[in-house]
């Protein structure tokens, strides 16, 4: 392979790359074989898929990415339902710490009787994950296939600028409209930014590349994380919004309905203090 080692010893940049990509998808296949805490394997296995999918446009072109990339959203996609209704549960109980009189206890066990449900519904059409996690070892041999040692620093800085330019066109229309698809949309570009960030600082440290830039590369990919966090609790209420539709109906259930078109505005600004 191109490009493997440099004169000091080190790997180069895109060998670098790869090393953290294998780690990424060991990372996903852990993820996939949690059985105790099924909803931390869960997220953990989307959050792979996602960051997996952020290192696909820092390889060269004529690489087949496009097929991986559809695989790796598709896994993560067929866990979402999983994971809506765990985060819609979650954020009814983060809710009832400061609006106990409107989000009753009732309220939240009907929520995570419906997480559970979804959870066993999903676990009998593919017990124990099995064929996610075949469809998830396949990805990954196709992972392990790419031009990684072929990626360059002048490849991978392109790659960072148009992420950048594609999250502040995001920024500037979700401004514009509020929307929540727009809204979503800001999120998943910064967060991807964020994370190509993130491995690209990594591997500038494992090959020895110069730290001031290095260093900035972790300053932003901070800034970033504050601000998908502070996106993360809007998407959150939305997921809560929908599983409330969902839930049958109740005397809390229905109370809670007539309440939300006056408390949603203020009850999504921030999550509450716990």
């Amino acid at each position: 392979m191109m490009n493997k080692t440099k004169r000091d010893g080190l790997p180069a940049l895109g060998p670098s790359l790869e090393l953290l990509a294998a780690r990424e998808c060991r990372s996903l296949l852990r993820a996939l074989a949690v059985r105790k805490r099924r909803q931390e394997g869960i997220h953990q296995a989307r959050k792979s898929c996602r960051r997996l999918r952020s290192l696909l446009p820092l390889l060269p072109p004529g690489q087949p990415t496009g097929a991986v990339n559809r695989r790796l959203r598709e896994l993560a996609h067929g866990l979402a339902p999983l994971r809506d209704a765990h985060i819609a549960a979650h954020t009814a109980k983060l809710l009832a710490t400061a609006h106990e009189t409107w989000i009753t206890p009732e309220v939240i066990h009907a929520l995570e009787h419906r997480c559970e449900q979804i959870l066993d519904d999903a676990l009998k059409q593919d017990p124990q994950w099995r064929q996610r996690r075949a469809d998830a070892q396949r990805i990954i041999t196709s992972i392990h296939a790419l031009a990684w040692a072929d990626i360059r620093p002048a490849l991978a800085m392109k790659t960072l600028k148009r992420s950048q330019r594609r999250v502040k066109k995001a920024h500037g229309k979700a401004l514009a409209s509020r929307v929540p698809d727009a809204l979503h949309r800001w999120r998943r570009r910064a967060r991807k930014l964020r994370y190509q960030l993130e491995f690209v600082r990594k591997a500038r440290r494992m090959a020895g590349m110069k730290k001031r830039r290095t260093q900035s590369y972790g300053a932003r990919a901070r800034q970033l994380s504050a601000l998908t966090d502070q996106l993360g609790w809007r998407q959150d209420f939305q997921i809560f919004l929908g599983a409330i539709e969902q839930l049958p109906d109740s005397t809390d259930v229905r109370a809670l309905r007539r309440q939300l078109p006056n408390k949603s505005a203020s009850w999504s600004q921030a999550e509450p203090h716990t």
